[in-house]
């Protein structure tokens, strides 16, 4: 894999967008005003003969008209015309030699199965292959890094940059550009909405494959945990092989489809790869620690966990409630998983949270459980969390609070933020912070995410997170005990 020409999807030294329009409606335009509005720093070159200028942007006739260097190109043409805007792009090289990286949005290329899509997509990657030029897709809605503030994808997420939170350590690959868009848009629509690190539709596998982009990921500095869109894949044995290598040095979440018969025929009409074995997958994730989700909640809810939490470093998962209902609830999922255990705590921890708490608190009924009831103020939530944090045989805490008027909200957020953020035990002990429910305690979860915490809407969306994290912590530990995989 030549390392360079990849380096160019990511950090390019200028961009054309061959397709761009100053149609609002049109694909070429949301790209154009994407990079625009991450404030892109390098150039951007739209190129459309049928406009002079787009969105303020002098508009080329041809690729190979600009004079200046262009390293990305993004093709949002339809189909039809790959031939004609290949030839170009062979001008164009034999004059400068400069275009590193393709990325074709459009889809009527080789997913179609038919013969003159096949050739269309056999035009775009013999010419690119020509110069060594790197091509994601067809059939993808493209690239973004929030680094260097690459967007080539056509999503309109509706929501100002500023109102992102930071860039995290979260890079997903994804084969399905609707998926792909669809988790742009939920991670947009959170609390505080979500900034991935490096974000990749692959569509058609043309060139660039799950292989290139997982092992640019390894080596990838800022990125601490990879999340995959899955359909199929061409040799399932060396992609295993590639995960279960990266897989030791940060977490690979996967939600790979196909799993019945007709999924897998459903796969392999969308983008034309084979699904392969479900159970052969299922077999080789579980082997070799990589974890696969069953839901998009469940994928969007352990990536940010991965990312912003610590690792446990044990399976004892404490459940802290300020309600009965939610912490039954979450007792029971815990209950799901044999290798999660809800551990006893030390006789000195249990008298503190007796006294610290409501008389009609629920403390250590069943081990491992306490409700601080509907009446425990700011006070006794912060104070039971970091009873829990010191105590030793607790690995990690999931918090459930359903926040009644009487409440004060803002005092809570921060008194919370201040107990675990404050905590040498944040380093050690993850904490799944359950703020029960919708737009009314949306602020609060703002306010705990901007502080680096995770949260979550619902209990068992934390047990999954949860479930994934000590599964994953498991895993580690059995490979540096020389022990048996899970």
């Amino acid at each position: 894999m030549n390392q360079n020409n990849l380096e160019a999807l990511f950090k390019p030294e200028n961009i054309a967008i061959v397709g761009a329009s100053g149609n609002p409606a049109k694909a070429g335009y949301v790209i154009l005003q994407n990079l625009i509005r991450k404030k892109y720093p390098k150039k951007i070159y739209p190129v459309n003969p049928g406009e002079k200028e787009i969105l303020g942007l002098k508009s080329y006739a041809r690729l190979s008209e600009i004079k200046d260097t262009v390293e990305l190109v993004v093709l949002i043409t339809p189909s039809k015309m790959i031939f004609s805007v290949m030839e170009d792009l062979d001008r164009r090289m034999q004059e400068k030699n400069d275009v590193k990286a393709i990325v074709c949005a459009a889809a009527d290329y080789g997913e179609t199965k038919t013969e003159e899509g096949i050739r269309r997509q056999e035009a775009l990657i013999s010419t690119a292959t020509k110069y060594n030029i790197r091509v994601v897709g067809p059939n993808c809605i493209g690239v973004i890094d929030n680094e260097s503030m690459v967007d080539t994808t056509f999503v309109e997420t509706g929501v100002p940059e500023a109102r992102f939170g930071p860039r995290g350590g979260v890079s997903f690959i994804s084969q399905s550009g609707a998926i792909a868009a669809s988790i742009l848009m939920i991670g947009a629509s959170q609390a505080l909405p979500v900034r991935f690190n490096k974000f990749i539709s692959i569509g058609n596998m043309a060139d660039v494959d799950f292989i290139d982009l997982l092992e640019y990921l390894e080596h990838d500095d800022t990125t601490r945990v990879i999340g995959m869109y899955m359909e199929g894949y061409r040799d399932g044995r060396r992609l295993i092989d590639t995960m279960a290598r990266i897989v030791k040095k940060k977490p690979i979440v996967v939600l790979k489809v196909g799993r019945s018969e007709k999924g897998a025929s459903a796969a392999n009409s969308h983008t034309g790869s084979l699904a392969g074995s479900d159970r052969v997958y299922d077999a080789a994730f579980r082997q070799y620690g990589i974890t696969r989700v069953e839901s998009i909640d469940e994928l969007m809810d352990t990536l940010q966990a991965f990312d912003k939490l610590a690792l446990p470093q044990s399976e004892n998962l404490f459940v802290l409630s300020q309600a009965g209902g939610p912490g039954i609830f979450c007792t029971d999922a815990v209950s799901k998983y044999p290798f999660v255990k809800m551990p006893g705590i030390s006789g000195e921890t249990r008298k503190k949270l007796k006294e610290s708490l409501p008389p009609m608190a629920v403390v250590c009924v069943p081990e491992g459980y306490a409700d601080i009831t509907a009446s425990a103020t700011v006070t006794n939530h912060a104070q039971s969390l970091q009873l829990l944090l010191e105590d030793d045989k607790v690995g990690g805490i999931i918090l459930i609070t359903v926040i009644p008027t009487f409440l004060p909200k803002k005092e809570l957020a921060q008194a919370l933020v201040n107990t675990y953020s404050n905590s040498r035990y944040k380093y050690e002990k993850p904490v799944y912070f359950v703020i029960m429910a919708g737009d009314y305690v949306k602020d609060i979860r703002e306010t705990l995410e901007r502080a680096g915490i995770c949260t979550f809407d619902t209990p068992d969306r934390a047990v999954n997170a949860a479930k994934n994290m000590i599964k994953y912590h498991q895993y580690l530990e059995e490979q540096n005990s020389g022990g048996e995989c899970l």
